[in-house]
């Protein structure tokens, strides 16, 4: 029988084991996982199990060559050649899937279903925009304050998508966006508006100093709810993973300094409570040092932004902005 392990068909057994085997040892790696989480070195486990499996199915062959009968081993040829067939399918299969996918991926995330405006309506927004933010004083404390301020990243994404008629049972990946806003880099590295719907006008815009914020009046799983007309309060949802959202107390905390939104008759308490002593020193600005509810300790600082003074206000009272903020000096 020895002298029957030089035969061809026992080579074409060796050689149909090989290839068999090494399937097997790349589907056994895909079932137990075994590239999960491990990063650039992932390919190389998967591949090392599909070598392993190799080498035993090379000494399968070699031992089943010298014992076995030459209708057997003919046998054998046909089921390995069958079972390479059926994972060459498989794989060619999971191959085309894939490639489908990446293909929807990219035209999800370079398109949405709706175009954005061009750049002229952009554009042509851009007073009214310019406007509402030397003005926004005035806006801050009339509107239902919501729960805070989301900001995009446009260092990382260069498109903000919005979304409408949200099925939040499903993944993000499963809704397709309805319109978008896209960003480009100045020449002095700050960032601009390329491209933006003709309702577009946030809580906040200033970006050459990279200001962009909206109101967030709802929080999901995946979604963030933000005003993307604070003059109409016209909604839509956009990716929680888009950019920063903070709420209102920890975005009062990083402003430069508050005022009172009706001077005449608020006042800066010693304590915490509507009946306790009233501070009476004179002051040009107040920082924000900490919110406990309703209340907000704030040092007051003059006009070289020297603290005179400290006390407690109320900033805000049944969703409404008792105070106004300023972004910048």
């Amino acid at each position: 029988m020895a002298r029957q392990m030089l035969k061809p068909y026992s080579f074409l057994l060796y050689f149909l084991s090989i290839i068999a085997f090494f399937f097997i040892g790349l589907t056994y790696a895909g079932i137990v996982e075994a590239g999960k989480n491990q990063g650039l070195a992932g390919g190389a486990i998967v591949v090392g199990y599909g070598v392993m499996a190799t080498a035993i199915g090379l000494i399968i062959a070699l031992v089943v060559a010298n014992k076995a009968t030459r209708k057997t081993i003919f046998n054998l040829n046909i089921i390995l050649a069958l079972c390479i067939v059926a994972f060459y399918a498989y794989y060619h299969i999971k191959y085309l899937e894939r490639q489908k996918g990446k293909v929807q991926d990219r035209q999800e995330t370079e398109q949405p279903k709706k175009q954005t405006a061009p750049n002229t309506i952009a554009s042509a927004e851009a007073k009214s925009i310019a406007m509402l933010f030397r003005n926004d004083k005035k806006a801050q404390s009339k509107s239902k304050m919501g729960l805070g301020l989301f900001s995009p990243n446009m260092l990382e994404n260069k498109t903000l998508f919005f979304y409408g008629n949200l099925n939040l049972e499903k993944p993000i990946t499963e809704h397709t966006p309805t319109d978008s806003i896209t960003f480009k880099r100045s020449k002095y590295g700050s960032f601009n508006i390329a491209t933006a719907p003709p309702y577009l006008v946030p809580e906040h815009l200033k970006l050459d100093y990279d200001i962009l914020y909206f109101k967030v009046v709802s929080v999901s799983q995946d979604f963030l709810e933000i005003v993307v007309n604070s003059k109409t309060q016209q909604t839509a949802y956009v990716n929680k993973q888009a950019g920063e959202f903070q709420f209102w107390q920890a975005f009062l905390l990083s402003v430069n300094s508050v005022e009172f939104a009706k001077p005449d008759i608020q006042n800066i308490y010693i304590k915490p409570l509507s009946n306790s002593g009233m501070v009476n020193q004179p002051y040009s600005f107040m920082k924000p040092l900490k919110v406990k509810q309703s209340w907000m300790h704030v040092h007051l600082l003059n006009d070289a932004f020297k603290t005179v003074g400290k006390g407690w206000i109320k900033w805000q009272d049944h969703e409404k902005l008792l105070i106004t903020y300023n972004l910048l000096i």
